[in-house]
């Protein structure tokens, strides 16, 4: 083999090295981590929280397009959550909601980007045989 064809060979592999590890920081960098209401309340970052919604808690204000609730983990702990949005049509049949965002201390609330809706499955009974 030739130098220049082993220089060409050697600079195609750092491309792709480079390339691969640009990849996996930019996947890394959109995942957004599951976290207690605890654990939430004091990370720096974006995550999210599971929980159920406090009946009775729900507020959706028309004029500022914001809902506001009361968000409940599996382990008792709740927190306040506001999402800058409109009110998921199947909201109110939630199971369990999943809350994108941040915390924040100032105001004592989470901050949410994105509500995920887990609603019952209308072909549960169908898929246990019922």
């Amino acid at each position: 083999m030739k130098a220049t064809s082993k220089k060409s060979y050697i600079i195609g592999a750092v491309i792709v090295v480079l390339a691969l590890v640009m990849a996996m920081y930019s996947f890394k960098s959109t995942l957004t981590a599951y976290v207690s209401v605890s654990e939430a309340k004091v990370s720096p970052r974006a995550v999210q929280v599971a929980g159920v919604v406090v009946k009775g808690s729900e507020r959706y204000d028309l004029e500022s397009n914001k809902l506001m609730f009361t968000l409940r983990e599996d382990g008792g702990d709740e927190m306040a959550v506001e999402y800058d949005g409109s009110k998921p049509a199947n909201f109110d049949d939630a199971t369990k909601v999943v809350s994108v965002g941040k915390y924040n201390t100032k105001r004592s609330l989470f901050v949410a980007s994105e509500l995920l809706i887990k609603c019952p499955t209308k072909y549960e009974g169908r898929v246990k045989g019922e």
